[in-house]
């Protein structure tokens, strides 16, 4: 090569050398995806606004986790991750404002620090309103809703450390996720025990999966005009053997976020499809056992792969198993869950919405989802004979599933007079300590037994219940 070729290609060569040093400064500072400041260049941004700030000037950290980042990308591939972090970037520098520092953390963290009082009322009115302004933009491009979990930090109220600002604002982040609030919730001094009781937890959750301290509980749906068992709901129950029994709302939402509610969810479904076997064999009537699922595992890829893999391990027929999802995940992201319910039902598996009435879901979704049955949450049960507005509302769910040949479950009836209202409006079914407490499998056998053969006149039957041996009662319609 000739002079003037060598001098052109080091020419090149410094050039891409000296481009590539800029891009390599740039990334040290700054994520490529939003232009926010990383880590370290936040905490030293941070640190010197706090030092520079005007006199009794206070300043609020709002930590914002995306949850379901990771999913997006799983799901969509990177276009779907890029929509989503784009669109939260744009609406977080609308809402934040001018004045507000923005940073990026590990990918699904976003921070802003702005000028807020935590006891100011039109600060933390603020704090919300940019919180929930992430949740629009991205469903109206038609991506999923981003799920979100935000906590607030303030200086000087909580700390005047910039590195324990930052730490408290991620420890109420935490919380927020741990108690699924949509609300966004301050910092306050026992969330680092909190914390620590969780991440015990988990730990203690790891252990207990496989040291078999995990069972499975059966609660029975009963027809409120025959009395006749139409099926069960398969419950986790996790007996810690140091500290007892542990509440579901405990420990769900940890694994959950850990992943280990997959496990959980396999060993629910594992078990049910077992006892179902059995209790056919022994001639003893439950048509459909029903199994809770949890949003974490219907997003994932191989979810329904699963539920036919077991289904074929432990033969049952498809229609006597129903999987029973909330009525939130259909409304945080509709055309997955469409998806995989659709999925199930051409697998014939039944589709129970759980739940129903705690979330504003429209007629019109409902209507075009693979639905069976129709959950209607126990917290519009409880007192239901009391209040006008209670039984309004839950005629209200009893005629629109009626008009949608969906089957009615009312969850959580405790008393004679919540019964016959819900009998009265017709309703068809129901589950609750009025009938019978959660019991394991060979308890739960006895029941069946014993169920038909004992005195239950005083819940206002109207026939005599017929034998649960020998499968003589009538079929559940197939809508059902």
């Amino acid at each position: 090569m000739d002079a003037v070729g060598d001098s052109a290609a080091e020419r090149v060569f410094l050039d891409g050398r000296d481009r590539l040093g800029r891009v390599l400064a740039y990334s040290r500072r700054y994520d490529f995806q939003t232009g926010f400041l990383n880590y370290r260049p936040f905490e030293e941004s941070l640190a010197s606004l706090l030092r520079n700030r005007l006199t009794d000037q206070q300043f609020a950290l709002l930590w914002i986790e995306v949850q379901n980042l990771r999913q997006e990308f799983l799901l969509r591939g990177a276009a779907g991750d890029e929509v989503m972090v784009r669109l939260i970037a744009e609406s977080l520098r609308e809402t934040a404002g001018a004045d507000a520092l923005l940073g990026r953390f590990g990918g699904s963290s976003f921070l802003a620090a702005m000028p807020a009082a935590k006891f100011n009322t039109e600060d933390r009115y603020r704090i919300q309103t940019i919180a929930d302004g992430l949740r629009i933009p991205v469903v109206a491009a038609g991506g999923a809703r981003p799920e979100i979990a935000a906590g607030a930090a303030f200086y000087p109220a909580d700390t005047e450390s910039s590195p324990e600002l930052i730490r408290f604002a991620g420890l109420a982040a935490a919380r927020a996720a741990a108690v699924r609030s949509s609300a966004v919730i301050p910092f306050r001094p026992e969330m680092n025990d909190l914390i620590l009781r969780d991440f015990q937890l988990e730990l203690e959750m790891h252990k207990g999966l496989d040291a078999g301290q995990f069972s499975t509980v059966y609660q029975p749906k009963v027809d409120l005009k025959t009395g006749r068992v139409l099926g069960a709901e398969a419950l986790v129950r996790w007996r810690h053997p140091e500290q007892g029994q542990v509440p579901p709302n405990e420990f769900v939402p940890i694994a959950e976020r850990s992943g280990l509610i997959h496990r959980i969810f396999e060993r629910c479904l594992r078990s049910a499809l077992k006892d179902a076997q059995r209790w056919n064999h022994q001639l003893l009537d439950v048509p459909v056992i029903a199994v809770n699922v949890s949003a974490a595992d219907v997003r994932r890829q191989d979810f329904v792969s699963k539920v036919r893999r077991l289904l074929a391990e432990i033969p049952i027929a498809p229609t006597e198993l129903e999987l029973e999802v909330t009525e939130s995940m259909l409304v945080d992201d509709e055309g997955l869950f469409d998806l995989r319910l659709r999925q199930l039902r051409a697998a014939r598996v039944r589709i129970a919405i759980d739940d129903f009435g705690t979330r504003s879901t429209s007629f019109n979704m409902i209507k075009r989802l693979p639905l069976n049955s129709m959950k209607i949450d126990g917290s519009f049960i409880r007192g239901i004979h009391r209040s006008e507005s209670l039984r309004a509302l839950c005629q209200t769910v009893v005629a629109m599933a009626g008009s949608l040949k969906l089957h009615t479950v009312a969850e959580g009836i405790e008393d004679r007079e919540e019964l016959e209202v819900l009998r009265q409006m017709g309703c068809n079914a129901g589950q609750g300590f009025l009938f019978q407490t959660p019991l394991p499998a060979e308890e739960f056998s006895e029941f069946l037994r014993q169920w038909p053969v004992r005195d239950n006149s005083s819940f206002g039957f109207t026939q005599r219940m017929k034998s649960s041996s020998g499968h003589n009662s009538q079929s559940l319609s197939p809508n059902l």
